[in-house]
């Protein structure tokens, strides 16, 4: 047998045989159905044995080998869970890292607030922030490259893998102050002439925007992938009849200030929803709990920065997921 066992490929190998095929275990824990085809490929090269075998219609059953892995995977997984609990009730004092994986307008406008109370709550934990698309989020964590992933995703539609909603964001259509379209209320037909930026033009705020034009019957205007968040606003900034589409959370101190107004619509754009992504049948560490405590939205307001930190309750302390001598 090689040595390149990994806790992640048995954590996958279980999720297949709980989900019967590839497919359905790929939907479950949030990954393409190639990487869990070469995951597996990966384990049996680890362990040198086959540990499926074609059943009747197509069906997966386990070989012999295959049979003896699932009770210790099983048990594995079971004692990492324990370990980690171990480990946090005997000190609290131990440094750790936590790894976040959060799409730009998270990361940049809502994070750094809720990281400070963090480090107030745990000042011995060193905490690294990524930012990437929401399929990148979700490959990282449950390749257990980062601890929590939040993704930006619609509010109606399939969800895959292990997440939790934490609250609504609202998306807007802005223009400078002296746009015409910022006074009264805007149709379709008349937004359909101007171009606008967003980050991505084809990501979740593209498909927004194509439906609401959709749904108006109007055909949709020209959008412009500016990159990221500031580059959207200074590109609307800059003038002409440009507008631009972003989560309200990343243009409030803007719209506070008047540097950017709101584009009033008849029918609000579909909302988008904080989700927090953690490792399918992975612990959680108390440090990601807090986090998320402090993401979670006000369900009055449903407002993404209504978020309420919990952060100065009185707990045990305990141990993040990631140990490091940072």
């Amino acid at each position: 047998m090689k040595t390149e066992l990994e806790l992640r490929h048995l954590r996958v190998f279980a999720a297949v045989v709980d989900a019967s095929t590839h497919t359905r275990a790929a939907r479950a824990l949030g990954l393409s159905q190639s990487t869990v085809s070469e995951t597996l490929s990966a384990l049996e090269r680890a362990v040198g044995v086959e540990l499926f075998r074609k059943a009747a219609r197509g069906a997966l059953a386990l070989t012999p080998s295959g049979e003896v892995l699932l009770g210790y995977a099983r048990r594995m997984s079971a004692l990492s869970n324990e370990l980690v609990d171990a480990l946090a009730r005997a000190s609290s004092d131990v440094k750790a890292t936590l790894v976040v994986s959060a799409v730009e307008s998270i990361g940049a406008y809502v994070l750094p607030q809720r990281l400070a109370l963090l480090r107030a709550r745990w000042p011995a934990v060193r905490v690294e922030v990524l930012t990437g698309s929401c399929a990148d989020i979700r490959e990282r964590v449950t390749a257990g490259e980062s601890d929590l992933g939040l993704v930006l995703e619609p509010e109606t539609g399939p969800v895959t893998g292990a997440s939790e909603t934490l609250a609504k964001a609202r998306l807007l259509i802005l223009g400078a102050p002296t746009h015409p379209m910022t006074r009264g209320q805007a149709r379709p037909e008349d937004l359909r002439r101007c171009d606008f930026y967003m980050c991505d033009a084809a990501g979740n705020y593209h498909q927004a925007l194509l439906r609401y034009f959709e749904a108006a019957g109007v055909e949709a205007p020209r959008m412009q992938a500016m990159g990221t968040i500031e580059g959207v606003k200074c590109s609307v900034l800059a003038g002409g009849t440009a507008l631009g589409l972003l989560p309200e959370h990343a243009v409030e101190s803007e719209l506070r200030d008047g540097l950017l107004a709101e584009v009033r619509i008849a029918k609000a754009l579909p909302f988008v929803v904080l989700r927090a992504v953690t490792a399918p049948g992975a612990p959680h560490s108390p440090v990601v709990d807090d986090l998320i405590d402090a993401l979670r939205g006000s369900p009055h307001s449903g407002r993404l920065t209504a978020a309420v930190a919990a952060l100065g309750d009185p707990r045990p302390a305990r141990l993040s997921s990631r140990q490091s001598g940072c």
